[in-house]
């Protein structure tokens, strides 16, 4: 059902299977609450054979039926759904009746239908109300849907109001932004809402008015994703579009995204982390359950000091984690703010070869199952380094808004090793490239050149 199943939202997504599980649950419960424990017969002429049977054909029938009613797929505000949602029970007891008396030729006792009836139709409204309630209770804490505000007014900010602020959108509308004309627009109104954002966790501003040029329109995104906020201008339908914008009709609004990234959705992240597991899951069990206690008894024989060498990284978001190598330097002051060289004297014997190898971030697939690296995705930096390159490089905290890789496009084409201002500004180019054009194969294509480079060696490798 992809992108309209989950309206690349979490909280939407886990409405939605949350329902779907306590719908068929909850009818299950009924009839076998009617069958055991009130004695009744639910079906009088069957045989133990044909129960599983039938119990496959009720719970079957039920999830086909509502692709057809679009129960788990369509408006999800409660009074709507709940139409759908009766309109599904009615045909399915109609088909489920004629199934049994058809084929399993039984017969349902008409009492035990109609406690059936009145079960369901007091359970189903019960259950979306408590599985909304308590989905809200928890995104409060962990921001299950994104944070946005409207900036501006006009003719169509009440119909963005509404929609933003539904039940049914996945947002959660924090009206924080003041209003403002057309008429009044200038960079320090666009700061402001930004710096604004940032103090509330907003993630993304819906903005009604436009900057007057394009230079201010791209220093506005730019500022924006610099603190990790998607600006998305919903301008007038007549306005005159350059060809550098994405556009979609949302809600009768019209959504103008300076950028498009694939990872934005969340069916793709969903593929993404799968992928992650699978292949750190994979590695984990095939390759260091074994070589782990072998390249930690080589380190400790060639050097002293720890087997795993920890340091901060830059995560998504700009988030620190602790990001985990073997060990292949001495230790000394200098190991969390001065990067390698070329033939550094830091370097023991041992660690010179995982590092030509590339076995030293054998580690960092431990990261990759923990959620806070992926297998592919930017290289995480030194704190030290994202805060001088954010400063120095167009462009270069919105790599940042996925999780960092073990390997990544920029690495299999050469660009690892030196770090200087020129190097930093085509990796970044070749990492945002690769953020606008994710996809599952490109990950597999990446994975295996990175092994195919490992394998015949890399110069940049040290």
């Amino acid at each position: 059902m992809g992108k309209i199943f989950h309206k690349n939202s979490v909280y939407i997504f886990l409405l939605r299977i949350f329902i779907l599980l306590s719908d068929l649950i909850g009818l299950n419960l009924i009839i076998w609450f009617f069958q055991v424990l009130l004695g009744y017969k639910f079906i009088v002429n069957y045989n133990y054979q044909e129960l599983n049977w039938l119990i496959f054909s009720f719970n079957f029938s039920w999830i086909f039926l509502s692709y057809f009613f679009k129960t788990y797929i369509k408006s999800f505000q409660i009074i709507y759904n709940l139409k759908s949602t009766f309109n599904l029970f009615i045909v399915h007891s109609f088909i489920n009746v004629l199934i049994i008396n058809f084929f399993f030729y039984s017969l349902i006792e008409f009492k035990i239908i109609l406690f059936y009836a009145v079960s369901v139709v007091l359970f189903l409204p019960l259950s979306r109300y408590f599985i909304s309630f308590y989905l809200n209770k928890l995104d409060k804490t962990i921001h299950l849907r994104k944070r946005v505000s409207i900036l501006g007014n006009g003719p169509l900010y009440p119909k963005l109001f509404e929609y933003l602020n539904s039940e049914d959108s996945g947002f959660k509308l924090v009206p924080i932004l003041p209003k403002i004309s057309a008429e009044k627009v200038n960079l320090e109104i666009f700061i402001n809402a930004i710096n604004l954002a940032k103090k509330h966790d907003v993630t993304e501003i819906y903005s009604t008015i436009t900057p007057v040029d394009d230079n201010m329109h791209i220093r506005v995104v730019h500022l924006a994703e610099n603190e990790f906020i998607r600006f998305k201008f919903v301008p007038d339908f007549n306005v005159v579009l350059k060809n550098h914008f994405k556009v979609r009709v949302k809600s009768q609004v019209l959504e103008v995204n300076y950028t498009r990234e694939p990872l934005e959705e969340l069916d793709n992240r969903i593929r993404k982390r799968f992928f992650d597991l699978l292949v750190s899951s994979l590695v984990i069990i095939l390759i260091l359950s074994w070589l782990y206690p072998i390249i930690a008894l080589l380190i400790k024989l060639d050097s002293k000091g720890s087997v795993l060498f920890k340091q901060l990284r830059s995560g998504r978001k700009n988030k620190p984690f602790v990001c985990l190598k073997f060990r292949t330097m001495i230790p000394n002051e200098e190991q969390d703010s001065k990067q390698a060289t070329k033939n550094d004297y830091r370097f023991t014997k041992f660690g010179t070869f995982l590092r030509k190898t590339n076995l030293d971030e054998l580690p960092q697939f431990i990261n990759v199952f923990l959620g806070q690296m992926s297998v592919i995705g930017p290289r995480p930096h030194m704190l030290n380094h994202t805060k001088q390159y954010g400063e120095l490089v167009d462009s270069y905290m919105q790599r940042h808004f996925i999780k960092p890789g073990i390997s990544g496009w920029a690495q299999i084409n050469g660009l690892r090793g030196n770090l200087d201002q020129k190097m930093m500004e085509l990796r970044v180019k070749y990492d945002l490239h690769y953020i606008k054009n994710w996809s599952v194969w490109s990950d597999i294509d990446i994975m295996y050149k990175t092994f195919i480079i490992t394998l015949v060696g890399d110069d940049n490798a040290y």
